[in-house]
Parts: C-alpha cells; sequence; structure tokens
C-alpha cells in the first residue's frame, strides 16, 4: 500500500494548484525582467559618454523557450509563443529603438536581414548558448546601424527597422536567486531577483544598477578573458577597500550621479540603505570592502545634496 500511494497521481485540484504556482511565478520573473530592463536602458543610454565600453544597442531584452527550467517552460512558450533558441521581446523599454520600431512584448525574432535566426538546440549545448548565439549575430548587425529584423507577432511575419543608438556596452542579467546581490564583472551587471524584487521604485532600483555601473565606469572590474573578472588597483582604490575613498565608497558616489543623469531621483539612495540595513542583519555592520549600511546612508545624503546643488544650478552632473 505504501509503494502505491508514493507513486500516485496527483489530484487534479492538487495539479491545478501547482500549475497556477508557476504561471505566479513566470510573471513575478517576467516583471522583474521588464523593470530592470527598463532602468538598464536609461542608465546605459544616459551615461554613455562615460563608459570605457560601449555599443549600438536597441534597448531590448530578449529571452527564449530554452533558458526557462522544465516547470516554467510550457508557461513561457504559451504566453509569449517562444520557440526553442528562436529570441523573444521580453521588454521593449519606453523610448528605445526597440519600442520606436514597433516592438513588443511577445514579439519573437526570426531573422536579420536575408540571415535567419537559428531555432535548433545543439546537441549537448547548455541551455542558454543557443539565445546567446542569436543575440551574438543580432548585436553584430546593430553594430553596422540601421537593421532589418524579421518578427512574428500573433502568427504574421513582418519586416522592422531598428535604428540603435549609442549606450554603455555591458549586458544586464537577473539572476533567479533568494541572495540579496548584485554585482559587476567586468562585461555585465548582474542583480539577483531577490535584490530587484525587495527595491519598491525604479528609482531606488537604479541606485542599485547604477553603483554596479560604475564599477565599470571607474575601471574596478576589467574583465580576464583567461579566469573572468579580475580585481584591478585604481589609483589606490582597493588599498582603502572599506574606508574613506575605497572603491566601494567611489561607487556609491559615482553611482548616484550616474542614476541622476539619468532622471532618477537622488534622494531615494539614503532611506534605500536604511531599509536595507534594518532588513538585512549582515550589511548593518562593515564587512571586507563594505562599509555599514548606515555609514552608507549618511554619505550618499552629502552626495545627493551635492548633486541637487548642481541640479538647482544647471550645473553638469559630472562626480
Amino acid at each position: 500500500m505504501a509503494a502505491s500511494a508514493c507513486t500516485q497521481t496527483p489530484a487534479p485540484s492538487t495539479v491545478g494548484r501547482m500549475e497556477a504556482d508557476e504561471a505566479q511565478r513566470l510573471t513575478a520573473l517576467t516583471d522583474l525582467d521588464q523593470r530592470v530592463a527598463r532602468v538598464a536602458w536609461r542608465l546605459s543610454e544616459a551615461n554613455a559618454a562615460l563608459c570605457p565600453t560601449v555599443r549600438l544597442s536597441a534597448g531590448w531584452a530578449l529571452h527564449s523557450a530554452r533558458q526557462y527550467r522544465p516547470a516554467l517552460r510550457s508557461h513561457a512558450q504559451a504566453r509569449f509563443g517562444l520557440r526553442g533558441d528562436l529570441p523573444g521581446v521580453i521588454a521593449a523599454p519606453g523610448g528605445s529603438p526597440a519600442d520606436a520600431a514597433g516592438l513588443r512584448i511577445g514579439d519573437l525574432l526570426l531573422a536579420v536581414g536575408a540571415t535567419p535566426l537559428s531555432a535548433g538546440e545543439q546537441a549537448g549545448a547548455a541551455e542558454w548558448e543557443g539565445l546567446e548565439a542569436n543575440i551574438r549575430t543580432l548585436d553584430a548587425a546593430l553594430a553596422q546601424g540601421p537593421t532589418a529584423v524579421t518578427v512574428q507577432r500573433d502568427g504574421e511575419t513582418f519586416d522592422v527597422t531598428v535604428q540603435p543608438r549609442r549606450a554603455c556596452g555591458y549586458e544586464v542579467q537577473l539572476d533567479p536567486s533568494d541572495e540579496l546581490n548584485a554585482r559587476a564583472d567586468g562585461r555585465r551587471l548582474f542583480i539577483s531577483t531577490a535584490l530587484a524584487g525587495f527595491s519598491e521604485s525604479d528609482d531606488e532600483l537604479a541606485v542599485i544598477l547604477g553603483h554596479e555601473l560604475a564599477h565599470h565606469v571607474l575601471g574596478h572590474r576589467p574583465w580576464n578573458a583567461a579566469g573572468g573578472a579580475a580585481r584591478r588597483n585604481n589609483d589606490g582604490a582597493w588599498r582603502t577597500e572599506g574606508g574613506s575613498g575605497g572603491a566601494e565608497q567611489q561607487a556609491d558616489r559615482v553611482g548616484l550621479y550616474l542614476a541622476a543623469r539619468a532622471g532618477y531621483d537622488p534622494a531615494v539612495a539614503a532611506p534605500f540603505w536604511r531599509r536595507f540595513g534594518e532588513s538585512n542583519w549582515r550589511v548593518r555592520f562593515p564587512q571586507i570592502g563594505h562599509a555599514s549600511a548606515g555609514a552608507r546612508a549618511a554619505a550618499l545624503e552629502a552626495v545627493q545634496r551635492e548633486i541637487q546643488a548642481k541640479q538647482r544650478t544647471g550645473g553638469e552632473l559630472l562626480p
């Protein structure tokens, strides 16, 4: 009896609840994807003049069926019309080149010019490799200027032309994780779903992403092709980690300027860090390379006043 009970098919009501839970998880995940893409685009375009690496960008965020775990994949395919490794538009932020071209969430990209994008799954390839290969094809075309893209929407196929614009040349990636964390590796910015969800507004999200982008602007995270991200002694920044003038303090200061340059409110930074400290005991105290949440909040209040003084007088927002 015990053995048969272990292999029993779940009751229809249980299956229905499980399906509803997975659908809700997908909605929560894609909502965060769209928020992150919206803020990342504004930060990237507004600060292109300060970024060491730039590119011509469509501003979109793309996904594919295979990047989702099996429990979510069927829901993603049904909701967004995804197929194999073909890139689907998960975000076309307002004002971005993708938005200006008329692209919408749920569009499926089939070809770039006369070059079809690959829908196939390579044997042994990781789930994200097919999408990455297609994104490289798209990026190579965008780097040359206006790009014709073949799109499938609601069963219809048509062409649009994307007019890319100059932006910081770093991918921004949302990582499904319960860890409250964000990081930069010299090529990309990462933010966990937990931290993105913790931010209560786009202004707070811009504080987090602006900080990580500042590490790239300041040269704190050069990419080492042999070993990934590497720290570099940048004007003594790493010699004074955690103290006055340390790399994290520099990134807090410059990051708030980057957020303000993109039109976000610098006044949210200090309250955000105090709320973060109240909810996360680890950041209430100094750590290696990082001041306490309270100390960061106090320092950011001074930066906020500096930025607002420049805004009142029409001064250039340069840290």
